[in-house]
């Protein structure tokens, strides 16, 4: 195996089917992979088209410039609670559902 182009991968391919049996980085190896069996096999030279590259900086320390200390305290409003109805000691009896 040869040090690959990165511009440049071969396909090997069946000559009856036209479908794909390997992909290969070097056109050596691809023609190795034909003369396995000449007859039934051919390659194709692809192109690899790269993407666009996005460079994203992050930055080393948080921005200290818009932090707010504030000592006031905002509570949700008191909900009323129901009043408590309890039976009398030993007047109670356990749930049974």
């Amino acid at each position: 195996m040869n040090k690959y182009n990165t511009e440049d991968y071969f396909s090997v391919l069946n000559k009856n089917t036209g479908r794909k049996i390997v992909d290969c980085g070097d056109e050596n190896d691809a023609l190795l992979m034909i003369s396995f069996d000449p007859a039934n096999r051919t390659y194709s030279r692809n192109k690899f088209l790269m993407g666009p590259v996005f460079d994203i900086e992050m930055p080393k320390i948080l921005p200290t410039t818009n932090i707010f200390v504030s000592n006031v305290r905002e509570y949700a409003p008191h909900q009323e609670q129901l009043p408590q109805i309890k039976l009398p000691d030993r007047q109670q009896e356990p749930f049974r559902p």
